[in-house]
């Protein structure tokens, strides 16, 4: 049969199998640079200890060869994410989730919408009778993001069918292995008290604009919240630095840049914990590999405006008084951000 082959033929099929398979090696990074932030057998992967590079192509391999299975929610047009971001180790509360987004897919319009949830959203869990700040949900529960999960779900009214956590430690490392990182800051930044590994602290300073970033000044970036609007900035920058990352990453060059893949692999399988297959991250490429970045909502629920959802005060948790946020509808009332949440693409 070869002979009846045209040798242009084939070249041109060769060539359209080898963007095929770029485009899906990439997707997997992509997926996960979408999903990273803005960190029991049945619900997590285990960490990776031994990723090397036999281990990546056989990852990769897994991953092309592997038949895409369906989507939770796909059937209902709505395929809900939620991403945990962890401070890790050297931190004072390394498994406090100081970042949570809502990432929700539309298939059949290709669009994507992030609504980052505050850390500080005063949550009542019944079947213990005690209060919380949402952000202690995923420590209290021994690292199994169950119960975060079923909150986020009652604040929201959305099934949540997906979860990933990153230690965002990883950050640094993966910023520093793709080169850098260009990001636009909306304004200037100063925090003069911004926390050391050490629990020292030190001057972290950024002017507005578009800047490079290595890792350790995105991680700086990703944290720093002294400012006039606090966590408010702080979860629009997470979301600044989210679409930076899915752009630069979608920019690689399979042969060119395969050591940064490799490496970014080993780093992100190490730091991550999730329940999502092989299979339906290859589905959630195809779902996602044609939005356009004018079809990306980025959405934070934020205090201070005049149709802000949420308001601040405090709130004593036993003998303490902490700063607490909360709806401006009423105490646990989440009607009107449910709102928000089921019109989010409109």
């Amino acid at each position: 049969m070869e002979a009846y082959y045209d040798y242009k033929l084939k070249e041109e099929k060769n060539h359209a199998f080898f963007v095929r398979t770029t485009l899906k090696i990439l997707a997997f990074f992509g997926i996960s640079a979408m999903i990273f932030f803005f960190n029991s057998t049945a619900i997590s992967k285990p960490a990776q200890t031994d990723f090397n590079t036999a281990t990546a192509v056989k990852t990769v391999f897994s991953f092309l060869k592997n038949e895409a299975d369906p989507v939770g929610g796909e059937a209902l047009d709505r395929v809900n994410i939620l991403f945990l971001g962890t401070p890790g180790k050297g931190n004072s509360a390394p498994d406090l989730t100081d970042s949570i987004i809502l990432l929700s897919i539309k298939p059949s319009t290709k669009q994507i919408s992030l609504l980052s949830i505050p850390r500080d959203l005063l949550v009542y869990l019944p079947d213990e009778r005690r209060y919380s700040k949402i952000n202690a949900l995923f420590i209290m529960n021994e690292k199994n993001p169950e119960l975060i999960e079923n909150k986020v779900e009652e604040i929201t009214g959305q099934k949540i069918h997906y979860y990933f956590v990153l230690d965002t430690t990883a950050v640094k490392k993966i910023i520093d292995d793709l080169g850098g990182l260009n990001v636009f800051v909306k304004k200037d930044i100063y925090d003069a008290t911004f926390p050391t590994a050490n629990f020292g602290t030190e001057v972290f300073k950024v002017e507005k604009g578009w800047r490079y970033f290595d890792g350790d000044t995105v991680q700086k970036y990703l944290r720093t919240r002294h400012s006039q609007n606090g966590d408010f900035d702080r979860m629009e920058q997470q979301q600044a630095v989210l679409e930076a990352l899915r752009k630069k990453i979608f920019g690689l060059n399979l042969f060119l840049d395969l050591p940064k893949i490799f490496s970014m692999m080993g780093t992100i399988s190490e730091n991550i914990q999730t329940d999502i297959s092989d299979k339906e991250i290859r589905r959630l490429y195809e779902l996602v590999k044609n939005v356009s970045y004018d079809k990306i909502n980025n959405v934070v629920l934020n205090g201070g405006q005049d149709d802000s959802l949420i308001t601040s005060g405090s709130f004593m948790f036993g003998e303490q008084r902490g700063f607490v946020l909360k709806p401006k509808a009423g105490d646990f009332d989440y009607s009107e951000i449910q709102t928000l949440a089921e019109d989010i693409f409109n």
